[in-house]
């Protein structure tokens, strides 16, 4: 696919009514700002979810959006998510991919391994945690050229959030483009992003 960024012109984000115009390349970028400024709806509009007919949105028609809502029946595995997100991306053998994809990153590892023990239990037996963590890995296990990510570290712990660091670094040196959220660990994430800033009438971009 051409290596395109995401342009947006024009784009009034209601309620806060904050005029958006920028260009967001690949790479990582990290959207800053209090809570209530309006990041959310900029990802909701990005993915496609809102829409607005004299705003101009363009290269975001490949991309996984993983956001802050999960919803999935407690009695399911967390294997027939997997197997439910990678049948609709028309993936067969949901479960040797998946499992390859995991340990192309920590081989036959406790940390592989662990991630291989969630898709065996129910959603319901997860903490908030472990549901969070599992659905971002199985998401940014699809391929994609954006990835939009809404508070992906949140409720996680300090050694899920290095797997998932490592996930998104990998997208990133593939060449990936990568939107974050995040109000955890901002400096060392700041160190490695485009720096995009709500203001009190639109957006600023310090890189």
């Amino acid at each position: 696919m051409e290596n395109k960024n995401i342009i947006i012109h024009d784009l009034i984000i209601p309620h806060i009514n904050k005029k958006i115009d920028i260009e967001l390349v690949r790479g990582l970028n990290y959207l800053r700002g209090d809570n209530g400024c309006g990041k959310t709806l900029l990802l909701d509009y990005i993915a496609g979810l809102r829409k607005q007919k004299k705003a101009l949105i363009q290269g975001n028609e490949s991309i996984i959006y993983i956001n802050q809502t999960i919803f999935f029946s407690d009695r399911l595995l967390g294997k027939d998510f997997l197997m439910f997100v990678y049948r609709l991306d028309s993936i067969k053998n949901e479960k040797i991919t998946f499992e390859n994809y995991i340990k192309s990153f920590y081989g036959d590892s406790e940390k592989s391994k662990f991630v291989f023990e969630l898709i065996g239990k129910q959603w319901g037996m997860l903490s908030c945690g472990e549901k969070n963590f599992l659905y971002a890995v199985i998401l940014l296990s699809l391929q994609r050229e954006w990835y939009i990510l809404d508070e992906p570290f949140a409720f996680i712990d300090e050694t899920r959030k290095k797997f998932l660091w490592d996930m998104i670094e990998e997208k990133v040196n593939v060449g990936k483009g990568i939107i974050l959220t995040s109000h955890e660990e901002q400096e060392w994430i700041e160190g490695k992003a485009h720096i995009i800033e709500f203001t009190e009438t639109g957006i600023k971009n310090y890189n």
